[in-house]
C-alpha cells in the first residue's frame, strides 16, 4: 500500500490537540500510515491559537496550555508532523491565488503549499476546517478532506 500525504492547515490540525467538532475524523486520520506535512506559519497559528484559549477566551489554563503546547511539539520533533518552510515560490503562488479573489493572507500561503508541495509529493490531501479554504483547494484541483 503506498504512503497518503496530507498537508494540514490550522484549523484542522488544532483539533488534534482541541477536543473540538471534527477531533474524532483527525484523530483517525493520524491512525493511517501517512505523511503529515504543516506550514511553519502553522506553528506560529498553533501557538497563537492556543493562547487565545488562554488569554481571551478563559477556555483553557496556563498548565494545559504548556500540556498542549508541549504535545504539539513533541509530535514535530519525533516526525509525526513534518513543517515545511514557506518559501519564495510559496509567496509568488499566493500572490497568485491573492489576485483571483479575497483570502487572507496567511490563507493563500497555507494554500499555495499545498499546491507547490502537490508537485513534489503527488496526490496529496489538503486536510482543512474551513469552507471557504476548502472551496478554493477543490478549484485549484487539490483533493480535499473537510473535517466538519
Amino acid at each position: 500500500m503506498n504512503r497518503a500525504y496530507y498537508f494540514l492547515d490550522t484549523s484542522a490540525l488544532f483539533k488534534r490537540y482541541i477536543p473540538e467538532a471534527g477531533t474524532d475524523k483527525i484523530d483517525l486520520l493520524f491512525e493511517k500510515d501517512g505523511l503529515f506535512l504543516i506550514s511553519n506559519l502553522t506553528v506560529i497559528e498553533m501557538i497563537s491559537n492556543l493562547k487565545r484559549l488562554v488569554d481571551v477566551d478563559k477556555k483553557i489554563d496556563h498548565a494545559v496550555f504548556d500540556a498542549v503546547k508541549n504535545e504539539f511539539f513533541k509530535d514535530v520533533a519525533d516526525g509525526t508532523l513534518k513543517v515545511e518552510p514557506v518559501s519564495s515560490v510559496n509567496i509568488i503562488t499566493s500572490v497568485g491565488l491573492l489576485s483571483k479573489t479575497y483570502i487572507s493572507p496567511i490563507d493563500s500561503l497555507q494554500l499555495a503549499m499545498a499546491l507547490n508541495l502537490k508537485e513534489i509529493y503527488g496526490d496529496i490531501s489538503f486536510v482543512c476546517s474551513d469552507r471557504k479554504l476548502c472551496r478554493m483547494a477543490i478549484q485549484e484541483g487539490i483533493t480535499v478532506l473537510n473535517l466538519e
